[in-house]
C-alpha cells in the first residue's frame, strides 16, 4: 500500500501582525508596495491595492514609517494586505525634514539587519521605541548614535571597546584608534600591526561608546559632547556597520545632508 506524506502549513493564508512600515513604493496605477518590519515573521513584502486611491481605507495606514496592525494574504509570489489599521501615526516624523530623514535612517537599518521570515522581537521593538522618542522629543544629535548601538547589540556586533581587540590589553587613557576591520579599540602597542584604517578615538568618545552600549535611552539624553566627540562616534559606528554589513546604509547620506543643511543655517 502506497503511503502520501502531505506536508500541510500551519500558518494560515491570512493573519495579523503587528508591523512598521519600513519601505513605501507605488505599485501600477493605484497600489503601494511596501516592506513591513514583523516581531516574529521579519520583512514581509507585500501589495496594498487601491491605498493611493483618494477614498481607500487603507490610505495613510500604509505610509512610511507607520506603526500599524495589518492583515496580510499570502499569495505564491506577492502578499497583499487587506487591512490596516494605525497604532501610531508618529506624525511627528513627518513635520521636518531632520526627524523625516533620522526616522528613515533607524528604519533603514533595522530592515538591514532584518530577513525575511526572521523573528527578532528585540529589534522590532526597539525601532518602535526610537520611533517613537523621535515622535515626541526634540531632535537629539545622539538619537542615531544611540539607536546603531542597540542594533548592533542585540544582533551581537558591538565593537570591542572595553579593552584591545588584538592584545586584550586594558586601555591607557591616551593613543587609543579604532579598527572597522577587527572590530575595536586597538591599543599604541598593536595599531602598528595591521594595514587597515584606523580611526582617531580619543578617551571621552571611548567612554560615550561604553555608555551608548550598556544605558537606556534616558540615562544617554542628558549628555552633550562636544563637535569632536560627535564626528568621532558618528565616523567610528558608520565604518563598523558598513563593514558588518558589508554594504552601505542608503539613507545615512540624506541624513547627514539635512543635518549639515541644518547646521549651515543656524
Amino acid at each position: 500500500m502506497l503511503t502520501v506524506n502531505l506536508m500541510v502549513s500551519s500558518r494560515p493564508r491570512t493573519y495579523s501582525v503587528e508591523a512598521v512600515v519600513v519601505r513605501a513604493s507605488d505599485f501600477g496605477e493605484a497600489d503601494r508596495l511596501v516592506t513591513l518590519l514583523t516581531p516574529f515573521s521579519g520583512l514581509v513584502r507585500a501589495v496594498a491595492r487601491g491605498a493611493r486611491k483618494p477614498k481607500s481605507r487603507l490610505g495613510g495606514n500604509v505610509d512610511l514609517l507607520r506603526h500599524v496592525k495589518v492583515s496580510v494574504n499570502e499569495g505564491r509570489s506577492l502578499h497583499s494586505v487587506s487591512q490596516a489599521q494605525s497604532i501610531s501615526s508618529l506624525r511627528g516624523l513627518h513635520t521636518g525634514l531632520e526627524k523625516m530623514s533620522t526616522g528613515l535612517y533607524m528604519a533603514e537599518l533595522a530592515e538591514r539587519f532584518s530577513v525575511e521570515g526572521g523573528s527578532n522581537p528585540a529589534l522590532f521593538n526597539q525601532l518602535v521605541k526610537m520611533l517613537q522618542i523621535l515622535d515626541s522629543e526634540p531632535l537629539h544629535p545622539l538619537m542615531a548614535r544611540w539607536f546603531e548601538m542597540q542594533v548592533l547589540r542585540i544582533n551581537g556586533f558591538v565593537p570591542t571597546i572595553s579593552q584591545c581587540v588584538d592584545c586584550g590589553a586594558g586601555l591607557e587613557p591616551q593613543g587609543h584608534v579604532f579598527s572597522p576591520e577587527r572590530g575595536g579599540i586597538v591599543c599604541p602597542d598593536c595599531r602598528a600591526s595591521e594595514s587597515d584604517v584606523l580611526l582617531t578615538a580619543s578617551l571621552n568618545t571611548v567612554k560615550l561608546l561604553r555608555h551608548m552600549a550598556r544605558a537606556q535611552w534616558e540615562a544617554v539624553q542628558p549628555l552633550r559632547p562636544d563637535e569632536d566627540e560627535l564626528r568621532q562616534v558618528g565616523r567610528i559606528l558608520k565604518e563598523h556597520l558598513q563593514f558588518v554589513l558589508d554594504r552601505n546604509v542608503r539613507s545615512t547620506a540624506f541624513m547627514d545632508e539635512v543635518t549639515r543643511w541644518r547646521s549651515d543655517s543656524d
